[in-house]
């Protein structure tokens, strides 16, 4: 069996974790489209309530998988730099600059490529699994809105 290096650990890693972009983007799209569900409930009187709480939810699960978005693409930005970097990886440099930074708290560091790698594919499956939950709100609101 071939033996792995941390750069390709690193590159696969950033590479996985790139496919939270397409999961942000589609689950913005749904945060638009039931905020604007909300607004053209608001502007046109419609009453039902069940709906708009599924939709509010809707709303509220997208703004959560938006922030993990944001800390899923910053993970795959550094792994992906890390691995294309000639030198040796140096975790104590990254933690000394992201504690500097105030991104990582200073009890963080010193962890194993394989506990930063399971922290951030953690994050990317709680973001996946938001934008799944965001989804059948949102579908739900939508039948609610229909059928009622």
């Amino acid at each position: 069996m071939t033996s792995v290096s941390d750069r390709d650990v690193l590159a696969s890693a950033a590479a996985l974790l790139d496919q939270g972009e397409r999961i942000d983007w589609l689950s913005r799209a749904s945060l638009v489209t039931a905020l604007t569900a909300l607004a053209a409930f608001g502007i046109l009187g419609v009453n039902k309530p069940a709906a708009a709480a599924l939709l509010a939810t809707s709303v509220l699960t997208g703004i959560a998988e938006l922030y993990l978005a944001v800390r899923v693409g910053f993970d795959a930005a550094l792994f992906r730099r890390l691995a294309d970097t000639p030198a040796a990886v140096d975790f104590a440099k990254l933690d000394g600059a992201l504690t500097t930074l105030g991104i990582l708290a200073p009890g963080k560091t010193a962890r194993t490529l394989a506990q930063r790698t399971s922290g951030a594919l953690r994050l990317f499956r709680c973001q996946a699994s938001l934008a799944a939950a965001q989804t059948l709100l949102f579908l739900a609101g939508a039948v609610v809105a229909i059928l009622h």
